[in-house]
């Protein structure tokens, strides 16, 4: 078969709330996701049959780790490992999604992988045992999102996905520190914060908000309780986040673990000026808006 190129989607969270600490050091989350038009592209070729050639991972962005370790080359071999694919390919990743921004990049780049090498799955019309949704969630927490590719309320450790209706597409300003968070880190010091400081989103009232479109409504329930953490680490956040309601962009927020901040917007020429603002103080911003398709 010839090449196979497919978009990785970002995601951005309007909501996180973290439930419990599961036994296994997983936590029980109950969050908001939105994919977004900013994505990474996963070009995919496989070898010639019987080629001794191993499968090859590699990226245009030099900081990207592509041994085993890559979400992107565990999704190959979870594909091999459970008899969906056979034989050896070359995997490039066009990097477009910041890292360790909270956006979901790595994930989306596994996703894009087990979409894309079904497509060379012999024998498809045999009903195999496990679907590509349980591949997703054996590769990572938010891989199973990043299949749907839908506006959904997720729960459990990611595997619970209900799709949410929008009534707005709005358009979105991702601006991002230098530095970026560890999501690992990020969620082991939530468990050592103080819940009585804690504010929790109303996750019901944040849907209902955005299926009629009530910005209050939304803006109150816009939090993401790893923010807490996160700011510990990094105050720049919330620099961020006082510098964007200063600006009028009241819906903003801290996506996934950090250390990306967003800005929802109906005007884009208001999020495209505050870009501008950002990057002159050495920001990394990127224009995006919802992917409601």
């Amino acid at each position: 078969m010839n090449t196979i190129i497919v978009r990785a989607l970002a995601k951005i969270n309007l909501a996180i709330d973290v439930l419990r600490r599961k036994e296994d050091g997983y936590h029980e989350i109950d969050m908001v996701a939105i994919p977004l038009e900013l994505h990474d592209s996963i070009e995919i070729t496989p070898f010639p049959p019987n080629s001794r050639l191993d499968t090859y991972l590699y990226c245009d962005d030099p900081t990207i780790i592509c041994d085993e370790s890559n979400l992107a080359y565990k999704a190959l071999n979870l594909m091999k490992n459970h008899h969906r694919i056979e034989g050896a390919f070359q995997m490039m990743i066009h990097k477009r999604i910041p890292v360790e921004a909270g956006l979901g990049g790595g994930s989306a780049d596994a996703a894009a992988v087990i979409r894309a090498l079904d497509n060379y799955r012999k024998e498809k019309e045999v009903e195999l045992e496990i679907t590509e949704e349980k591949i997703a969630l054996e590769c990572g927490a938010d891989v199973p999102f990043c299949i749907k590719n839908k506006p959904c309320r997720v729960r459990g450790i990611g595997e619970r996905l209900d799709e949410i209706k929008i009534k707005n597409k709005y358009h979105v300003l991702i601006v991002k520190p230098n530095i970026g968070l560890s999501t690992k880190d990020v969620f082991e010091a939530f468990d050592f914060i103080n819940q009585e400081e804690i504010k929790h989103p109303d996750i019901d009232a944040l849907i209902h908000a955005l299926e009629i479109g009530d910005e209050q409504l939304m803006k109150e329930n816009m939090i993401n309780v790893l923010s807490y953490p996160a700011i510990k680490a990094l105050p720049q956040i919330k620099e961020l986040l006082d510098e964007m309601t200063a600006k009028g962009l009241d819906l903003n927020g801290m996506s996934g673990t950090g250390s990306a901040c967003y800005a929802l917007s109906k005007d884009r020429h208001k999020l495209e000026v505050a870009s501008r603002q950002f990057e002159a103080k050495g920001y990394s911003c990127f224009l995006t808006s919802f992917h409601l398709n």
